[in-house]
């Protein structure tokens, strides 16, 4: 049922009722002041009457009856001699009564006139049960009437407050896509606003799927090309253990390189492990995390783990952040692990900085060491996935996990320009970050591509 129709019939339902029951009301209040109005009469004409009857009970005097049929009626009945009849009286007298009251069809008062006899003062209850009767009926035609009108007026009504709606109706119907009319109706207009809103989210959601599939197919794709490059080597070296004439010195020289081989590949599913567990970070994750004392964990593991760098850490008593414990744990262990690995000098040895400061609303991360530095032009590139130079003993995915991350907690990364030797990455978080999900909403490799 259209919603036209459904106001219609709500419309020509309480219309009608609104006027029975106020009319009911009104028919009852008429009704009542009619039958006061009668009995007022009853009563001024026995006050009239009094005087007459006294006189007539007093020195009776014949009186011709009257011919006509009349709706009032006078009875005085004297002790002695000829009762008077003045106008239409019952055939038989009801008792007597001080007070108005009913009869059959009459409606009656009586007055004693002492010793000498009684007055009776009647009216036939006719015409007023015809005037309530026709109150009534006009009642019903005006009910009727109204529930013509109320009918009609809901339809015309029911109509033009929904054409709103008919707008947005022509407007989807249209394919317009949006719902962009103003109807200057409030309730409309946030309908529209709401719908808007929804298809907005509709086709966010569906290009960041589309962008997350294309994403995970490239990663896919990039992942099994690296795998696969330590898996080769591994192969070869493997069959070549396999001759028989094999010299000691070149089997212990492909035993080591399968060792690297197989750290390499180690490394690689590791990085692929953390990363995943970024992309799955929730906000109900999310703690108050005293960031100086992460980073002075990971410099201490860091010094065990590489011996050849030498590690300085300068920290605050503390710096407070909302953050993921672990996600802020890889931040400090790959910018670390990334100057030892990447600033070694010509010497076999790198001084690497960790400072910990904050700024306002804002937690300062940087780690810098004194190794062969960056060209600027590849600062950027750096941050993608498997970007590593040519014979390089890292995955490619270092500074890759530390973007992700900081994304992650809503903060930057950026590798700071140097005009001497060395490299500086410079991590700056938000200290009360309140993400809605994810990113604040979105895929970290969304916002890496738009970076």
């Amino acid at each position: 049922m259209r919603l036209s129709t459904r106001f219609a019939l709500c419309v020509a339902l309480l219309v009608p009722l609104l006027v029975g029951l106020s009319g009911l009301l009104v028919v009852h209040l008429s009704v009542d002041d009619l039958r006061a109005a009668r009995d007022q009469r009853l009563v001024q004409r026995l006050q009239a009457m009094t005087p007459l009857a006294v006189n007539h009970v007093t020195r009776p005097v014949r009186v011709r009856p009257a011919e006509a049929e009349s709706a009032e009626g006078v009875y005085v009945a004297p002790v002695r001699g000829q009762p008077l009849t003045i106008g239409s009286v019952p055939a038989e007298l009801p008792p007597p009564s001080t007070t108005p009251a009913t009869a059959g069809t009459w409606r009656y008062l009586s007055t004693d006139l002492g010793r000498r006899g009684r007055l009776w003062v009647f009216e036939q209850q006719g015409p007023l049960e015809a005037q309530t009767s026709g109150l009534y009926d006009r009642l019903l035609i005006a009910t009727l009437i109204a529930l013509a009108v109320g009918a009609l007026a809901g339809l015309a009504l029911g109509r033009l407050a929904l054409r709103p709606l008919a707008r947005l109706t022509t407007d989807i119907r249209a394919g317009n896509g949006r719902l962009t009319r103003k109807t200057r109706a409030r309730e409309v207009d946030e309908l529209a606003r709401l719908v808007n809103g929804l298809l907005n989210r509709r086709d966010e959601a569906v290009h960041r799927t589309a962008e997350a599939l294309e994403t995970a197919r490239a990663f896919a794709a990039t992942a099994a090309h690296e795998l696969r490059t330590p898996l080769t080597s591994m192969g070869g070296n493997i069959a070549l253990l396999g001759y028989p004439n094999l010299p000691p010195g070149e089997r212990v020289e492909v035993i080591r390189d399968l060792a690297m081989e197989q750290a390499r590949l180690e490394r690689l599913i590791t990085m692929l492990r953390q990363l995943a567990r970024g992309e799955l970070m929730e906000p109900d994750s999310l703690n108050d995390v005293d960031l100086a004392s992460v980073c002075e964990v990971a410099v201490q593991e860091a010094t065990r783990r590489h011996r050849h760098a030498r590690f300085f850490a300068h920290l605050p008593d503390s710096a407070m952040v909302r953050g993921w414990p672990e996600g802020l744990r890889m931040i400090a262990d790959n910018l670390l692990e990334n100057a030892a690995v990447h600033g070694v000098g010509p010497q076999g040895t790198v001084r690497v900085d960790l400072t910990v400061r904050v700024e306002g609303t804002v937690a300062l991360l940087r780690v810098a060491d004194d190794g062969p530095g960056m060209p600027r032009e590849l600062h950027q590139e750096a941050f993608n996935r498997f970007s590593r130079r040519a014979g390089s003993p890292g995955t490619g995915l270092g500074l890759t996990l530390i973007h992700q991350q900081v994304v992650l907690h809503g903060g930057s990364v950026e590798i700071e320009p140097s005009s001497g030797r060395g490299l500086s990455v410079l991590v700056q978080m938000p200290i009360a970050w309140r993400p809605d999900g994810p990113s604040d909403g979105l895929s970290w490799l969304s916002l890496h591509q738009k970076s």
